[in-house]
């Protein structure tokens, strides 16, 4: 038979293991907060790196492209300021389909729009938003506006003499 004694210490190990499990759940909840904090920094910091490997990666097919382009393709023209160096601007700037550039700049010829603005109205992604205007920016077809966030884009004449003569050869 069972005596009082064994029953006393299976019941206080029993109770200790209970004990036990309850302070573990409860210390790893405190620190559930804190994990889930740095994995979604973690997350953000290699988001952006990807973006920006993926905008250097569009600049390095632009100027690869720009060596070795067909001249029935192009638009190219000079820029008089000292900033900017020669600009050859093909029709098929973008990958992600013929016209896109093209539409963009189009949209700008009716006024200024917020990055947010494009974003909506083009159908794509904030990344891929972004990417697209900041090789418009670099190129010298928009200006941005970086007091406000997001950056208002507006055509620049670059910009409209080369959507003109772009449509012009279409």
């Amino acid at each position: 038979m069972l005596d009082i004694e064994t029953v006393l210490m299976v019941t206080l190990a029993y109770m200790v293991g209970i004990v036990s499990v309850m302070i573990f759940n409860r210390l790893k909840r405190v620190d559930t907060p804190e994990a889930i904090a740095e994995y979604s920094r973690r997350m953000k910091e290699y988001e952006d790196m990807l973006v920006d490997l993926r905008i250097r990666l569009d600049i390095l097919e632009i100027r690869s492209g720009e060596r070795t382009h067909d001249a029935s393709q192009t638009v190219s023209q000079e820029v008089g300021d000292a900033g900017h160096k020669p600009i050859t601007i093909r029709r098929t700037l973008e990958q992600e389909g013929s016209g896109m550039v093209d539409y963009v700049l189009k949209l700008l010829m009716e006024g200024p729009k917020t990055s947010r603005q494009i974003e909506g109205l083009i159908g794509r992604s904030r990344e891929h938003t972004a990417r697209l205007m900041k090789k418009l920016f670099e190129m010298g077809c928009v200006t941005r506006d970086m007091a406000s966030k997001p950056y208002t884009y507006t055509i620049t004449d670059f910009g409209r003499t080369a959507l003109q003569q772009v449509s012009v050869s279409a």
